[in-house]
């Protein structure tokens, strides 16, 4: 069985391995200013890996420059590796891959040709890098009259690839970019970064390939997550700007924008009021694009999910979107994603709300924050009692690797009946 499941045990176990030799690498002197218990390292790596932004301590007053490189690393391979691993997987096997093989990789990759995923690899890298170092360049020009010119440059580096990889780490200390929030530069530079990071690779070479720009050329695909960014970038930008009228409108946008999995802040988020805050928890859910530095339950399920109860209240029979009927298998793949997300969700909000004492708002704040890997936090994991601790490893563990994915390690597939139709009978709902 396990070598059946090795495609999705790669990841899973690959993951798991560089948070452990990376957690160990943090704990030494080398790489602190001050001692750490491993527990935080371990906690710090985790989150670096994930791509979530959580920490226990500052970054920049717990490692120094080669603990935050290896920091920037894990990031770097957060965004990067899982599609890394699908083609070492690839080039290993040598062979055309099986539907169960397609079932993990179509979590992160769209592609009509899974024969070209190795090349798409490749593109996704160069593009990748591409992008945080134009990013770089536009923040060192702000860091490094503020910062030096060493100090500057490295600012500019760490923080354009915190920003496309939507983790949201800083070395700003514990005010995450508060210090900035009357800088619209800074603000508008970290926005583009997070909305390219968060619409996804194969969304960008759709946009790149068709050079007409034109909307009704792009792959289904692209158009559900381009409409929806725009959807869930604008009007919470509004919603924000109606209940905190202190923050500026480029204050709001950045709101709206951070919770879509980076978890950059330039506000106190437990000062905020209710209501932004459940708008802030809606949007870290939804994430981001499938194939995209994002987490969450992403883009395509959430928008299939919410089509498809639109339908059946209108009474059709089909899920169209953009005049796509969408697959029966997809949407079932949609529900499933979402029940595993609200399942794991309640048992772990259960477990922390029994052993902390902690508000259960805050408690459902921080557990979607770590599992939909996006960083935000009202609670100080200062506070957290170990056990605590290692619930919120293990939420951004299985937010990076994928519910579905971890469940489908452990469920057998059935091929007996696989070609076996049933009879049809209707119940009563």
């Amino acid at each position: 069985m396990l070598k059946q499941k090795r495609t999705y045990l790669v990841p899973i176990i690959g993951f798991a391995l560089i948070i452990l030799m990376s957690s160990i690498l943090l704990t030494e002197p080398f790489c602190n200013y001050k001692k750490i218990e491993y527990k935080d390292a371990l906690f710090t790596a985790t989150s670096g890996l994930t791509t979530t932004g959580l920490t226990k301590q500052a970054i920049s007053e717990q490692f120094n420059f080669w603990g935050q490189l290896i920091i920037a690393i894990l990031m770097e391979i957060g965004a990067l590796g899982f599609i890394i691993f699908i083609s070492l997987i690839w080039s290993i096997k040598g062979k055309t891959l099986k539907i169960s093989d397609i079932i993990l990789i179509k979590d992160n990759i769209s592609s009509d040709s899974f024969s070209m995923i190795k090349e798409h690899s490749i593109f996704i890298g160069k593009l990748m890098f591409k992008i945080q170092a134009i990013g770089a360049i536009l923040l060192s020009i702000r860091f490094i009259p503020q910062f030096g010119i060493i100090s500057g440059i490295w600012y500019g580096i760490f923080h354009s690839i915190s920003a496309f990889s939507n983790t949201g780490f800083t070395l700003f200390g514990n005010n995450s970019i508060m210090d900035f929030s009357a800088d619209i530069y800074i603000q508008l530079i970290l926005i583009c970064l997070m909305v390219i990071g968060g619409i996804g690779m194969y969304v960008i070479q759709d946009i790149r390939n068709n050079k007409s720009l034109k909307f009704s050329r792009f792959k289904l695909q692209t158009k559900i997550v381009l409409t929806v960014s725009l959807i869930i970038i604008v009007l919470p930008t509004i919603f924000i700007k109606i209940l905190e009228p202190n923050l500026s409108i480029v204050n709001s946008l950045f709101m709206a924008t951070t919770p879509r999995s980076t978890g950059f802040t330039i506000t106190n988020i437990e000062a905020l009021s209710f209501e932004t805050k459940v708008v802030l928890m809606i949007l870290m859910l939804i994430g981001g694009a499938p194939a995209s530095t994002t987490g969450g339950i992403k883009i395509i399920p959430v928008t299939i999910i919410i089509v498809t109860i639109v339908s059946t209240l209108k009474g059709k029979n089909e899920t169209v979107i953009f005049g796509k009927r969408i697959p029966d298998s997809t949407i079932k793949k949609s529900f499933t994603i979402f029940i595993l997300f609200a399942t794991i969700l309640f048992v772990f909000c259960m477990l922390l709300s029994h052993f902390e004492n902690v508000n259960v708002l805050n408690i459902i704040f921080d557990s979607i924050s770590a599992i939909t890997n996006t960083g935000l936090s009202i609670t100080s994991m200062y506070d957290l009692k170990l056990f605590g601790e290692l619930l919120m490893i293990l939420l951004m563990y299985i937010g990076r690797v994928g519910p579905l994915s971890l469940v489908l390690v452990f469920v057998k597939a059935d091929t007996k009946n696989k070609y076996i139709e049933y009879p049809t009978e209707d119940v009563v709902l």
